[in-house]
């Protein structure tokens, strides 16, 4: 097993697996859940797709520090897990404040994973976990040999957000002395964000400034994805671009990455300049903690969703829309903050694009010439407008875009995260709606923690 080891799963997994952990008896219980895997840069994921409790009844022994359950139960879910390449990952729970892996966890894991090795003759990664009564996880990957390797990160995506790192949150030299002590807005905020990777799709209007905000609130790492380069026409929405980036055809992301390194904090930046439908751009976003998409395509938001529906990651979709009138004037000036979690719904279920619009992206990629004879693509809808002053609007959205982030990693808010699923935003109006999560989207949710497939993420345009 080379590289670390991290585990997602969504908070509909993890709600369950406390309920049968912690059923009120004392006793310890056992759940064993089938995982998608992905890995990228060196570093593997173990993907969280359905989870299997260990009855009660079937345990031969179910004592406060000890369960185990005959080996042939576990039969039918090796099958499946050889048959579909799956890892398995064993959930137990800890009483009290005993937060190691006791013994008798050790020798208890050592015959189980010995039994799924022999069964599953493949060279992948396993993994045991301990649950705390207070819902707190920690946990070790399982490889090829017998010893165990501590899981880089266990993550929990819901409505709230929450993540245990296997190195504690150390506040960087960069950053000491920068906000306060409180929680949120914070120095342990700001610690706690040095420990976590964003990925930002899209470097031009909102996506410059998310970009901006994330360097300055100190993420560990940045990813930002775009294939273009400043232009004269948009130095007016783009922060930190100059005119002699412009002159000098430098890339959007290459101008990101010098503006958060001047920043002296300590992020570390990896610039990608190339198109979202690429291996290298989702293997990129993939292997990051969450994903803030900022693109004006259906094609590439449809491509984020899956990316979060397969890898099991957080999304955040920023939207602007400006409509004028025929003489010109502005009738409505509208966006939209999208919190998109895997398993419920999607961008489609909420129809923020259709799968016609998706297509027509795909033409205008692969046949640009074709797409524009077909459609002649406007910032301001209903107006001719090739270099929009926008920036205000922009900065509105990618700010709510933030703060809703912060949201989901810390309690600001007095209702709970699921009333805010999407927030409509009226400039014209001078409003914002939230609107509540719905039911999961039938189209995605089959792919939920499926990790790398062939080929990726169900498009055959990343096969190449």
């Amino acid at each position: 097993m080379k590289g670390s080891v991290a585990l997602r799963l969504t908070d509909d997994h993890n709600a369950a697996i406390r309920r049968h952990l912690f059923p009120g008896d004392g006793k310890e219980a056992a759940v064993i859940a089938l995982c998608g895997r992905s890995s990228s840069g060196g570093a593997s994921r173990l993907l969280v797709r359905e989870i299997h409790p260990v009855p009660y009844e079937v345990c031969t022994v179910r004592e406060p520090d000890a369960v185990a359950w005959p080996v042939s139960w576990l039969d039918p879910l090796l099958e499946r897990a050889d048959r579909e390449n799956l890892s398995l990952v064993k959930f137990h729970g800890h009483g009290g404040d005993f937060r190691r892996f006791s013994q008798a966890d050790d020798r208890s894991d050592r015959r189980l994973f010995e039994g799924i090795r022999g069964w599953l003759d493949r060279d992948m990664p396993h993994g045991s976990v301990v649950m705390m009564s207070d819902g707190s996880m920690f946990g070790r990957a399982v490889g090829a040999g017998d010893g165990f390797t501590a899981l880089r990160t266990i993550a929990v995506v819901g409505d709230d957000l929450r993540f245990w790192h296997r190195d504690p949150a150390i506040l960087p030299e960069a950053l000491k002395g920068v906000g306060r002590r409180a929680t949120a807005f914070g120095e342990r905020m700001t610690a706690d964000f040095a420990q976590l990777s964003l990925a930002v799709v899209g470097g031009s209007g909102t996506g410059s400034i998310v970009l901006e905000q994330a360097g300055r609130l100190g993420f560990g790492r940045i990813v930002p994805i775009d294939p273009q380069t400043a232009e004269r026409r948009n130095l007016n929405r783009i922060v930190n671009a100059t005119r002699a980036d412009a002159e000098k055809e430098i890339a959007k992301v290459e101008i990101a990455r010098r503006a958060i390194e001047a920043m002296g904090l300590g992020t570390k930046v990896e610039p990608l300049r190339t198109d979202l439908v690429t291996r290298e751009a989702v293997e990129a976003v993939a292997g990051c903690d969450i994903i803030i998409g900022c693109v004006d395509s259906a094609e590439g938001r449809d491509v984020l969703n899956r990316i979060s529906t397969w890898h099991l990651l957080p999304y955040i979709d920023v939207g602007v829309g400006i409509e004028a009138l025929p003489d010109g004037t502005i009738d409505q000036v509208n966006g939209a903050i999208h919190y998109i979690q895997p398993g419920r719904s999607s961008l489609l279920s909420r129809r923020a694009y259709r799968p016609e619009q998706v297509a027509a992206d795909a033409m205008r990629r692969s046949d640009p010439a074709r797409y524009a004879a077909l459609r002649r693509e406007k910032y301001i809808e209903g107006a001719d407008e090739d270099a929009p002053a926008v920036v205000t609007v922009n900065m509105l959205m990618a700010s709510l875009a933030m703060n809703e982030l912060l949201a989901r990693l810390y309690p600001i808010r007095n209702a709970p995260n699921r009333g805010y699923a999407t927030l409509r935003v009226s400039l014209t109006e001078t409003t914002i709606e939230p609107e509540p999560e719905g039911e999961a989207c039938p189209v995605f949710a089959r792919h939920l923690g499926a990790g790398d497939t062939r080929p990726p993420l169900g498009l055959p345009e990343l096969s190449a």
